[in-house]
């Protein structure tokens, strides 16, 4: 009404600009608290992990630590699915790992791209975030993706004629439009077998560069497949095979000495290999020895233990002991394009859901996948001591980081030092440089005494 006064000031009056910008001052105030309130409880949570600290203090540099950022959706880890489901907005992110994978993720483009967060990285003060193998809530191939296998340290692992990923080795399916990427020891005498027999597929080559699975390239709709094994496991199985294969007595009258030539001390042939294994005591026939659990007494774990001590894990004497990631990397480092990549601990499971993509559900009903070929080992696993195998995960940590694989319990716990500075020993683990590649915490190398 025209004779009525106003009961409170208009919004121009300097009344209300006071009380506006005392608000501000509220929110900007309570956003603080907000903030030290989450970088108190996420130190508290993680106060005994000196990976967690050191990562925090990273974001903190990079000022990525907000509340946001602590709302934004978090990934659900999964092993087979290329696109990891998110949670509902609001999920607080809890971990570096979680954050990690939010950054390497392609979700959130409206808050914090990819690329926005990976920026902040590279324009930070050189500290990498830090995290644990198997944390990130990304699978094989994902985390594959943004590895960087430093060809200084793992150039001698890519083998095979990978160089720069043009011309790799494959069982490839016309038909399908389906390549398999072999890795020696991870169940590659199986999908040599499925890829023949059921997938119709033959040996070639084919460029697996990231460039030509673009629209118009030469592999446009082709998806490259694998399938990994722990490496821990693994090891023993590559040393078991790479041990026979490069045997004086595979190799007459070769002028190249072996660079472990202690593996063979006072074994000339191939019967006193399997008199070790198989002492005469123990066998009615050597045909009793082909499929039989070692019966060694522990010299052929104890060379294996020594060869572990001394191995740098960056010159592998046969493609036999390469590591994973390099076989599916090209010569520079940077990952080969791969669709998928399955975990021979499901190996069945895996090969079930190739067939029931590319062959139809149920595709084999009634049939199974067969077992690769498989003997015993040959020297006795369970004499290798704890100290040996948590060695074996420092030089196979590529792998574990590059493929999202967790550490197995042995390897777990502060048992690793940095070289120089034996005093500080610390927990196996990854990180994520500021040109966001992954990359293992620890790099291998000869063993100070």
């Amino acid at each position: 009404m025209a004779g009525r006064k106003r009961l409170g000031p208009t919004p121009n009056s300097p009344k209300n600009k006071k009380n506006g910008s005392r608000s501000s001052s509220t929110n900007r105030a309570l956003a603080a608290l907000m903030l030290v309130a989450f970088i108190f409880s996420a130190a508290t949570m993680f106060i005994i992990s000196p990976t967690v600290a050191r990562s925090i203090a990273s974001l903190d540099n990079m000022g990525m630590v907000s509340e946001k950022d602590m709302n934004s959706n978090q990934l659900r880890s999964t092993s087979t699915s290329t696109s990891p489901p998110t949670f509902p907005p609001g999920a607080p992110r809890s971990t570096i790992a979680d954050l990690i994978t939010w950054m390497l993720s392609e979700r959130d483009k409206d808050a914090h791209t990819q690329h926005s967060a990976l920026s902040r990285l590279e324009d930070s003060p050189p500290t990498p975030l830090e995290f644990l193998p198997g944390s990130l809530s990304l699978s094989h191939a994902q985390t594959l993706q943004h590895c960087f296998a430093d060809p200084r340290i793992y150039g001698k692992h890519v083998q095979g004629n990978r160089e720069d990923g043009s011309n790799v080795p494959v069982s490839y399916s016309e038909k399908h439009k389906l390549a398999y990427v072999m890795l020696p020891k991870s169940g590659s005498s199986t999908a040599r077998y499925m890829l023949k027999n059921e997938f119709h597929a033959r040996e070639t080559k084919k460029s697996l560069q990231p460039k030509e699975f673009k629209r118009g390239g030469k592999m446009e709709g082709v998806e490259v497949i694998s399938f990994v094994r722990d490496p821990l496991s693994r090891f023993f199985s590559q040393y078991d095979e790479a041990y026979v294969r490069t045997t004086p007595w595979q190799n007459p009258g070769s002028n190249t000495p072996h660079p472990f030539p202690y593996l063979y001390e006072n074994i000339h042939t191939y019967h006193d290999y399997e008199d070790i294994f198989c002492p005469v005591s123990t066998r009615k026939s050597r045909k009793d020895c082909i499929y039989r659990p070692s019966k060694e007494n522990g010299t052929l774990a104890s060379r294996f233990e020594r060869f572990v001590q001394e191995y740098d894990g960056r010159d592998p004497f046969d493609i036999h002991l390469t590591l994973q990631v390099p076989m599916m990397s090209s010569i520079n480092g940077m990952p080969l394009h791969m669709t998928q990549i399955y975990n021979t601990t499901d190996s069945e499971g895996g090969w079930k859901r190739i067939a029931n993509q590319f062959l139809g559900e149920n595709a084999l009903e009634g049939r199974g996948v067969i077992a690769g070929r498989s003997f015993p080992r040959r020297f006795k696993s369970d004499l290798v001591s704890v100290e040996t195998q948590r060695r074996i995960c420092e030089l196979t940590l590529l792998d574990y980081c590059c493929l999202n694989l967790p550490l197995p319990t042995v390897c777990l716990g502060q048992h690793y030092f940095p070289w120089g500075n034996d005093a500080v020993r610390r927990e196996l683990f990854c990180v994520l440089d500021a040109k966001g590649h992954i990359q293992p915490g620890i790099f291998p190398g000869i063993r100070k005494s």
